[in-house]
């Protein structure tokens, strides 16, 4: 099974989604809500998506521009901000306005064991400068920053355990 998470960005303001596909169906958890579907590809390369309540939707899922979808049903089509966590905050870094100022907390999304720390305490980095990586659900996942700044503090070394939501660093932003 592989697990995902996305930010959507509607009416409401930025949402976690997350999904987890395997080879023949899909789960989606946001807004406290929990949708089952049964998933297939077709020849033609649509998606055929068949919910636990009887409904079904076909059609396509195309990237359209930065941390946008298109989705592509029957003669419609609709496009969906929606986007990978980071690249989210990076895309929407400017948004927070006044909060460029503060340090950045770097916090571990799941619980998972340090594989490598790849900056040390004093180092100067970008953004999107990768800091670490996080192995989580026999997976590793690269820990980066929304934005350039200092490495002010490591809480973590290669081959620590953690809890999700665990401090893994702080980044003082570019003055």
């Amino acid at each position: 099974m592989r697990h995902f998470v996305l930010i959507y960005r509607g009416a409401d303001g930025p949402e976690e989604i997350a999904l987890e596909l395997d080879l023949t169906g899909c789960v989606f958890t946001g807004r406290g809500a929990r949708v089952v579907a049964e998933l297939v590809a077709l020849p033609d390369g649509r998606l055929s998506l068949l919910f636990e309540s009887g409904r079904q939707v076909c059609g396509r899922v195309l990237p359209a521009g930065p941390g946008d979808v298109e989705v592509v049903t029957g003669g419609s089509s609709r496009r969906i901000a929606l986007a990978e966590p980071l690249r989210d905050r990076l895309a929407h870094a400017a948004d927070r306005g006044e909060a460029d100022t503060e340090d950045e907390e770097i916090l571990a999304l799941m619980p998972g064991r340090v594989v490598e720390v790849a900056v040390a305490e004093g180092e100067q980095v970008a953004a999107g400068a990768l800091l670490m990586v996080l192995e989580a659900m026999k997976m590793q996942n690269e820990i980066r920053t929304a934005r350039g700044g200092t490495v002010v503090r490591l809480s973590v070394e290669a081959g620590q355990a953690v809890d999700g939501g665990a401090l893994l660093a702080v980044l003082k932003p570019e003055t």
